[in-house]
Parts: C-alpha cells; sequence; structure tokens
C-alpha cells in the first residue's frame, strides 16, 4: 500500500467511524485486501505506477485526497456488504451487541451507492489533475483514455442520461465508450477521416490544445452523444465541419492528405465532341 498506509489515514477520510478500542481489530486491518485491490486498480486503470508513486509522496495535494477517496471509496463499495457478516462453525451470523443494532438493508445500500458515487465523482476529479501533470501524458492509462470522445464518467451522466441520473457512472462510461468508438470511426471514414479524429480526441484530455481544435472535437463529441442516445446521425453538421476543415489545409494536413478528403473532392467530367455521352 502507498496511499491509505494506516488506520489513522484510513479514518480520516471515512465519516461517522466508531473509533476501535483496545482489542478490536481495528478498520484498516478488516478492509486491508480490498484496500490493496482498489490500490492496484487505480494504478493500472488511472495512474500508471510510477505516476501513483510521485502521488503518495507528497500526501498535502489536492490530487493526493482525490487519490485516496477514489482507492477508500472503491475498497468500501466491495468491503461493505461483508463488514457486519462472520462465519461461525454452524454458518454465517450478524455482527451486533447492545449498543448497535445492525444496520437495514436499506441503509446499507444507500451507503453502497453513496461508495459508488464518491468513487465516480473522484475519478472525474482526478483525470482532471492527472490530465495536468507532464509524467502522465506518456503513460498507457492516458493513451487509453484517448481512444474515444468520451473520456471520463461524467460524459455518461450530462452527455448521455441527464443530470438527474444516479447510475453507477463507471460501468456506464465503459458501456458507452465501446458504442462510441463504433460511432466515431464511421464518422472519421466518411467525414473527418482517422488522423484527424485522433488529433481531436488528444486535444479534449491535452491542457493547452489550440482552442479551434477543442471546439471541433466537442461538435463532434456532440453527435455521438446524440447517436448514443438514439438519435440519428447529424450529417448537416458534420458537412459543416469538413467545410470549416477542407477551407484550412494548412491547418489541418492530416485530413487534406487523407482517402476521406478525396470523398469530397471527386473527378470533375467535362463533355466533349467525341464523348459517348453526356454529364449533367
Amino acid at each position: 500500500m502507498k496511499i491509505i498506509t494506516d488506520n489513522a489515514t484510513l479514518l480520516r477520510l471515512l465519516p461517522n467511524v466508531v473509533t476501535s478500542v483496545e482489542g478490536e481489530t481495528p478498520l484498516y486491518d478488516k478492509v486491508h485486501p480490498w484496500l490493496v485491490i482498489a490500490e492496484q486498480w487505480v494504478s493500472e486503470r488511472f495512474t500508471g505506477a510510477a505516476v501513483l508513486d510521485a502521488i503518495a509522496a507528497d500526501p498535502d495535494t489536492t490530487i493526493w485526497q482525490q487519490t485516496a477517496i477514489l482507492i477508500m471509496s472503491e475498497a468500501m463499495r466491495q468491503a461493505i456488504p461483508s463488514l457486519d457478516v462472520v462465519l461461525t462453525p454452524n454458518g454465517f451470523g450478524i455482527v451486533s451487541n447492545q449498543n448497535v443494532a445492525p444496520a437495514s438493508k436499506e441503509r446499507v445500500e444507500r451507503l453502497i451507492e453513496s461508495m459508488t458515487a464518491g468513487r465516480d465523482l473522484n475519478i472525474d476529479y482526478l483525470l482532471d489533475s492527472l490530465s495536468e501533470r507532464e509524467d502522465w501524458q506518456q503513460t498507457k492509462q492516458r493513451d487509453w483514455f484517448c481512444q474515444t470522445l468520451l473520456q471520463s464518467p461524467r460524459d455518461a451522466e450530462l452527455g448521455v442520461y441527464g443530470p438527474e441520473w444516479t447510475g453507477n457512472r463507471w460501468e456506464a462510461f465503459i458501456e458507452l465508450r465501446e458504442r462510441a468508438r463504433n460511432i466515431e470511426t464511421a464518422i472519421a471514414e466518411r467525414w473527418v477521416s482517422e488522423a484527424l479524429m485522433e488529433r481531436l480526441r488528444q486535444a479534449i484530455i491535452t491542457p493547452g490544445s489550440p482552442g479551434k481544435d477543442t471546439a471541433l472535437a466537442l461538435r463532434l463529441r456532440d453527435c455521438v452523444f446524440a447517436e448514443l442516445k438514439g438519435e440519428p446521425r447529424r450529417c448537416r453538421m458534420l458537412d459543416s465541419v469538413v467545410n470549416y476543415v477542407r477551407q484550412q489545409p494548412e491547418e489541418y494536413p492530416e485530413w487534406a492528405e487523407s482517402d476521406t478528403a478525396r470523398l469530397f473532392d471527386p473527378p470533375v467530367f467535362r463533355n466533349e465532341k467525341n464523348s459517348k455521352g453526356y454529364f449533367f
């Protein structure tokens, strides 16, 4: 463990936790296996090992707090169903005493939902912070998020389901992302080219990208959002994007040199006296 390394650190991240008394197993020890799994998940999916080490070295930063809450939320989300269940020689039982009654099933479910929501919110925050770091720019984790125009769980909420939606944003993001890739491939082949699509994907997550690139990327992302919601393809908007790009070949050489560009520059047929037919 590199981020949450002891019980005191864990308890600072959790509200309304009863402090363990002498002889009781600390919460950190109870959930340690899940903390290990959650930290490994964060390292492999979001930060990369080297960036996680750098974050762990400076616990007084906002990005450390975001990373720690993300790890804690994911660990507790998985651990909560087991925390009040014990295995006895006669089977499973519920932990209880005369001072604290077991929480109802509904309250436990709400707590798990709260941990899930906290996890997803801190994924968005962490990705925003990571995008500002130079040491993250060359990681395979960043490359993975740049593979589509949808690059964080907030895209699933705001772009497709709406702000009132309260589902599992991370799982929804993973599912939508795969569908978005197919839509983006079709748009690239017919309108913007794969090379320019790649450039525009990078613009969303790269600080300091040209404003015009970001603006075009967001217009294309709106088209993808529309199709993910079941709307027909916004061909007129895509045509307008191409018209803008083709008028500036020096600014967008990726498009001008692509096979896609030739779809918008067909051969010109001329009528001649010796032709066997005429073109109108």
